[in-house]
């Protein structure tokens, strides 16, 4: 983590709560889903910050309020652009604009993500013209320059979505979101509807695009390997909270969390010495009815009587880490042997 004139993008205490309607005429609210609960966390330039979890645990949920396709409940986004500063979660409508500019997403299906009536000309190039970046025979050159650096063809502008295989599509879906010069690609689980051999390229790709146009990612995804493959801090959330934070080789080799050591246990291991696998029973609690205490503990091993009664606070423990486990200096918890470049996701 740099510097404090390194920070890109800056999230404070953001909260995101659905409301839950009850039947009959009147269709009353009875409750609220906590999706985002209060998370804070930073991402730098040229920084990967990857962020994992089980599904429902709130991370698409997040990167959705930090590109404002959901409006937060509370609290504060920040994005910081050289001598300009953006406050996202109440965007001025002057500033709209910069925003989209700077800020965009990759979603999870690249089926579903593409629109089936528009070439590829047309899908690519739509955020330079609505965005006043180019016009005419300008767009038609960019997104021919753009398609080439993402691994496509030229001839490839005039075709439409369905006549492409889903790594493709997953390729057209990263020229649309980088043809306006972002700064920040949220990368919402790129690669999970990819097959194995595929989903290395994107990833791959996704590396050396990073180089080339020094960006920074939010990586969101459910799947530790490739998080261990691609990010440089990761953040660990479970049932809407940030549980665990801390630099890749840190938190892949010294877990600090009973969640994080249960997600790590699913990484494939090529040795015994790897580490051990645990079970973690149970399933994750329900948003409209969390536990009491800290939301881990009907699933932890670990748990004694403090846990079931007093919610933990994410608090610094050394070497860049954040957790939030009243028995966090207690515990010895299993990691993984971490190495920059895996030799397989699978």
């Amino acid at each position: 983590m740099g510097s404090e004139n390194d920070v890109l993008l800056d999230v404070k205490d953001l909260h995101k709560a659905f409301s839950l309607k009850g039947g009959g005429f009147l269709r009353r609210t009875v409750g609220y889903i906590r999706a985002v609960d209060g998370v804070s966390f930073s991402v730098a330039r040229g920084e990967t910050v990857g962020v994992v979890g089980e599904s429902g645990c709130g991370k698409t949920t997040l990167g959705r309020c930090i590109v404002r396709i959901y409006q937060p409940t509370s609290g504060e986004i920040a994005l910081y652009l050289g001598d300009r500063s953006l406050a996202v979660h109440q965007l001025r409508r002057e500033d709209s604009r910069l925003f989209r500019s700077s800020v965009q997403m990759i979603f999870q299906d690249p089926y579903s993500s593409l629109d089936q009536h528009m070439n590829i000309l047309s899908l690519v190039g739509e955020p330079l013209l609505v965005n006043g970046i180019a016009r005419g025979k300008e767009i038609e050159e960019r997104v021919a320059e753009m398609i080439r650096r993402v691994g496509l063809h030229i001839e490839h502008l005039r075709r439409f979505p369905h006549s492409f295989s889903g790594g493709q599509r997953q390729r057209i879906s990263i020229a649309r979101a980088l043809i306006v010069n972002p700064k920040l690609l949220i990368a919402d689980e790129p690669v999970s509807a990819l097959d194995a051999s595929i989903q290395a390229q994107i990833l791959n790709l996704l590396i050396d695009l990073q180089q080339e146009f020094n960006l920074s990612y939010l990586f969101i995804t459910h799947n530790m390997s490739v998080i261990r493959y691609v990010s440089d801090r990761i953040v660990v959330m479970y049932a809407g909270k940030l549980v665990e934070m801390a630099p890749k080789e840190v938190l892949l080799t010294e877990p600090r969390h009973p969640y994080t050591e249960a997600l790590l246990s699913s990484v494939p291991r090529v040795s015994r010495r790897d580490g051990v696998r645990t079970v973690t029973y149970g399933e994750p609690p329900d948003l409209l009815h969390l536990p009491p205490g800290c939301v881990f503990h009907p699933r932890c091993r670990y748990a004694q009587g403090i846990c079931k009664e007093e919610q933990p606070k994410l608090r610094p423990i050394g070497l860049g880490r954040f957790v939030s486990c009243h028995l966090a200096d207690d515990l010895q918890l299993w990691g993984v042997q971490s190495s920059p470049r895996p030799m397989s996701l699978s």
